[in-house]
């Protein structure tokens, strides 16, 4: 009986042992991969909006009051965003650091300035895509083109270049050359002008209170409600 016991609680143990290093493994991964995980949730925030905040449906006349009126603003957007969250995502997993740190806060910058929009989200939500889909491109492009350079033998380019020297010394100089453009593209010239397109956006109009649909709703109405 004791036996029976003793080798019970060995395989409680090593069943614990188990849960645990693979608890400890997806906690690492998910650390490892923070900013892809956050661009990722804020993607399918803005993909979903009535997931993050419940939006109230049009204006309906008195007597249509009990009919359900499904509206969609952004519909027709739908199949470009998620192609965009999905390039957006992938480079967020792939590009070198910090390029993911940028994209999650470029994402989570979107999404919070679309929430505090109240006169055109949709139309600020695919100005924001466009942006986040062009930094996505230009880190997508570095990561291809820094994997195409590390593939380059220096032997092949010295039978054209004369010497293993020069061509050496040439892929050495390409590859400087792109990395200094893309240190200021991606660490700078692009984020700056993503953040410079979300102020434009939210203060090229004054703050509303309402949204344009509940000021005309209010005005119809005469302030009683729907």
């Amino acid at each position: 009986m004791d036996g029976i016991i003793h080798t019970l609680r060995e395989a409680l143990r090593a069943a614990a042992i188990w849960e645990l290093n693979g608890l400890l493994a997806l906690l690492y991964t998910a650390w490892a991969h923070l900013p892809a995980l956050i661009t990722a949730s804020a993607w399918a925030a803005l993909l979903w909006p009535r997931l993050a905040a419940p939006q109230r449906g049009p204006w309906t006349p008195p007597g249509r009051r009990g009919q359900t009126v499904l509206h969609e603003q952004f519909s027709g957007q739908r199949s470009w965003l998620l192609a965009v969250a999905v390039l957006g995502v992938l480079a967020a997993f792939l590009a070198k650091p910090p390029a993911p740190a940028l994209l999650a806060a470029m994402t989570v910058a979107g999404l919070l300035a679309v929430t505090l929009d109240r006169f055109n989200p949709d139309g600020l939500r695919w100005r924001v895509a466009g942006g986040l889909a062009l930094y996505a491109l230009a880190a997508c492009a570095y990561l291809g083109y820094g994997a195409y350079l590390d593939g380059l033998d220096a032997m092949a380019w010295a039978e054209a270049l004369g010497g293993q020297g020069e061509a050496a010394a040439t892929l050495a100089q390409g590859r400087a050359f792109i990395s200094t453009l893309a240190t200021w593209g991606l660490w700078l010239i692009l984020p700056l002008a993503f953040f410079s397109l979300l102020a434009q956006g939210l203060l090229v109009h004054p703050p509303l209170g309402s949204t344009p649909d509940q000021v005309i709703t209010a005005v119809r109405t005469r302030g009683q409600g729907r």
